[in-house]
């Protein structure tokens, strides 16, 4: 299990593992009541739209950080090419696999706040146990000062893969690519 700095994560965590005995559990068996602490933090990411996914649920804390709703829209836009090209890359092998994420990195609000967040990427499968959806809980852990000016989220410090069962990508598969 992955070193969490929140327990908020932990809690969430635990409770997606008990849904599925730490397999991926079907996106209906999902019920926000039993971590409603956690869900304003939380984002569904699902293939789909002109970026190839997008958020089928933004909870009210992110929209709060974000300053918009942003439920229904496309991800990838806060991102540069390089971040965009890396994290769909990270969803769609989290999906596929399937294997979970738990990551940090930088994100700027449009208000001005420079957080560091601590983001676990779990996923939520079809009926035919294909997976479908990406369910997101993301923590502030500290407040940055610091930061690249030119982009509102930026590539990952740390990130690891969470085995389910069904292994995970190689270490090389972790690299970070920084575009120029």
């Amino acid at each position: 299990m992955p070193e969490f700095r929140s327990d908020n994560s932990k809690v969430f965590y635990d409770y997606w593992m008990s849904l599925g005995g730490g397999r991926m559990p079907p996106y209906r068996d999902w019920d926000p009541i039993c971590v409603a602490t956690q869900m304003p933090w939380c984002t569904i990411v699902e293939r789909g739209g002109p970026s190839g996914y997008q958020l089928r649920f933004a909870g009210t804390a992110i929209c709060e950080f974000y300053n918009e709703e942003m439920t229904g829209q496309a991800i990838g836009g806060r991102m540069d090419a390089g971040a965009r090209a890396f994290y769909f890359a990270k969803v769609e092998e989290t999906l596929t696999r399937p294997c979970g994420m738990f990551f940090s990195t930088h994100a700027r609000s449009d208000t001005g706040r420079d957080c560091l967040f601590e983001t676990l990427a779990l996923p939520l499968g079809d009926e035919d146990g294909t997976g479908v959806r990406l369910i997101m809980h993301q923590v502030i852990v500290e407040e940055a000062t610091y930061g690249d000016p030119s982009t509102k989220f930026s590539l990952p410090d740390m990130m690891e893969w969470i085995d389910l069962g069904a292994g995970v990508p190689s270490s090389d598969n972790l690299q970070v690519a920084h575009s120029s």
